[in-house]
């Protein structure tokens, strides 16, 4: 009988579920912070998880080294579960322990825990909060290692990028290695105010620049959602974020070797003809509007996902569904700086078509793009070069792609909305108009000596202006084959529908990685 050793597992298993200990886990809930395992089964589907590694910890003996004294678990969970049914990977940080402070035995179980959606080609969850390494444990190892972020092998978790979903939650502190796997993965959700992401925290900060800061003024939602485009999303709490997570991944495959699933397709009416989009665009050019509104009447009911809201605000970024197949969606923002193609725009851009293209979701792109945002800060930022670098997204993508364009299309920005050396679906509303470069200002480069020499400027420019607008119907542009068709925008949505049901199953001969791979 074996029940002597089954009862000092179960002993050493109740060790492990006890965390940091009575003290830190009322601490983290006085945080109004949940404990890991908590976050674990808030996020899963109840009862699906199945823990790996619980044992792994460091424990203290004595009695001529026979029996346990005492345990410290590894302060990192991990296994699998379930996510609305279909199986996942997921890992947490314990911040109850040495604040989730990354050794050895953590890598091994992160690298343990990559090689299970390798292997498995599930999608990983990470649910981050941790303070990164300890000097602590140069004086238990007893030299200092060269720097190793994982014990997989070489390139296995940039290769991850390119198999699986990745989502990465910031639900306190982030910090070192935790940093590296937020910016590693296909959606990044921090809860505001309650988590930070930094390479380095405020104690390294002050020792090294002598500045003090605090940890939100550091790595907060503001910075990273906001400025830096570290992070894709925010959220209200830690329920939102894995409210998220889920969503996010109800879109996506389990892994590049299956097509996205196509959900709830009898919700909505594929035929469906919106009125409110045959006036949604002034026709004041100088006049903005609600694209968003756009995208609520196009595709289906309520399965609009949107990432990077406030970061490169001229360029909306979603995920949504078409007669229930998921497909993602690009769309300019003319509110911010009228929805033009700036430096931040282009990253947010490159990102999200890789993502898609990565996981065979088609792009449908809502085109009002006036070009480059110029300026000395456009130069000084290289906009020309980060937008050089989206285009080839664009062109490297093999996902099937869809264009409408609504008002304006100009220039080399322009241009990068889709691939003229494939099929591309092209629908024209009548409100859109395009060229190589804008009338109103292209006008003054062209006729400047002829207009400043005029006896009425003013009234040159405007006749001038008048007879090139002549050319800009799209019309005009319809009888030479140069746009496939124009569409009454109440046709939207039937149109798009028809399209996703005809190109959705070519990407099936496409599965697999993709040639390129993805990019963080």
């Amino acid at each position: 009988m074996w029940s002597k050793e089954v009862e000092e597992l179960q002993r050493r298993k109740e060790l492990a579920y006890r965390l940091g200990g009575e003290k830190s886990v009322q601490r983290q809930h006085e945080l109004g912070k949940m404990t890991v395992r908590e976050r674990i089964d808030a996020l899963l589907d109840r009862g699906t998880f199945q823990e790996t590694g619980v044992l792994a910890g460091e424990a203290k003996y004595e009695n001529n080294n026979q029996d346990m004294a005492s345990f410290t678990p590894c302060p990192i969970v991990m296994g699998t579960g379930k996510i609305g049914g279909r199986p996942v990977i997921v890992q947490g940080d314990d911040f109850t322990i040495r604040g989730a402070s990354v050794g050895r035995m953590y890598k091994a179980k992160l690298a343990y825990n990559a090689k299970m959606a390798y292997e498995l080609r599930m999608p990983l969850v990470r649910l981050l909060d941790g303070a990164g390494g300890s000097i602590r444990e140069v004086a238990q190892i007893g030299y200092l290692e060269l720097p190793q972020i994982t014990d997989t092998a070489p390139g296995m978790m940039v290769d991850l990028m390119s198999m699986v979903p990745i989502v990465a939650l910031a639900l306190g502190p982030v910090s070192g290695l935790g940093a590296l796997l937020m910016v590693q993965s296909h959606l990044s959700v921090m809860v505001k105010n309650s988590s930070q992401v930094f390479v380095g925290g405020p104690p390294l900060v002050e020792w090294a620049q002598g500045k003090k800061v605090t940890k939100e003024e550091l790595g907060g939602y503001r910075i990273h959602t906001r400025i830096s485009g570290v992070v894709d999303n925010e959220a209200q709490s830690e329920e939102d974020a894995f409210n998220q997570a889920r969503r996010f991944l109800d879109y996506l495959p389990r892994n590049v070797w299956e097509m996205p699933e196509r959900k709830y397709a009898q919700q909505d009416d594929p035929e469906r003809r919106e009125e409110e989009l045959l006036s949604i665009v002034p026709k004041d050019a100088k006049k903005t509007y609600d694209m968003r509104r756009i995208i609520e009447l196009i595709f289906d009911h309520d399965s609009v996902f949107e990432i990077g809201r406030f970061q490169g605000q001229p360029q909306i970024t979603a995920l949504a569904r078409l007669d229930g197949y998921p497909v993602g969606v690009l769309a300019n923002d003319v509110r911010f700086k009228s929805g033009s193609f700036s430096w931040d725009v282009a990253e947010k851009f490159q990102r999200f078509i890789d993502m898609c293209d990565t996981f065979h979701i088609p792009i449908v792109n809502l085109i009002d793009q006036p070009g480059f945002f110029i300026g000395v800060r456009s130069e000084e930022m290289g906009t020309i070069r980060k937008g050089v670098r989206a285009s080839f997204s664009v062109v490297q993508a093999t996902i099937p792609w869809a264009s409408i364009y609504i008002r304006k299309c100009f220039g080399v920005a322009g241009g990068n909305q889709n691939d003229p050396g494939k099929l591309n679906w092209r629908f024209a509303w009548p409100s859109a108009y395009w060229g190589n470069i804008p009338i109103e200002g292209g006008v003054f480069a062209a006729h400047k000596a002829e207009i400043e020499a005029a006896e009425n400027p003013f009234e040159l420019h405007e006749k001038l202006q008048q007879y090139y607008k002549g050319f800009a119907q799209p019309f005009r542009a319809a009888e030479h084959f140069g746009i496939e068709d124009i569409i009454d925008p109440r046709e939207t949505r039937p149109k798009l529908c028809w399209w996703i049901n005809a190109a959705f199953d070519t990407e099936k001969t496409r599965l697999g990685i993709k040639k390129r791979g993805m990019r963080c």
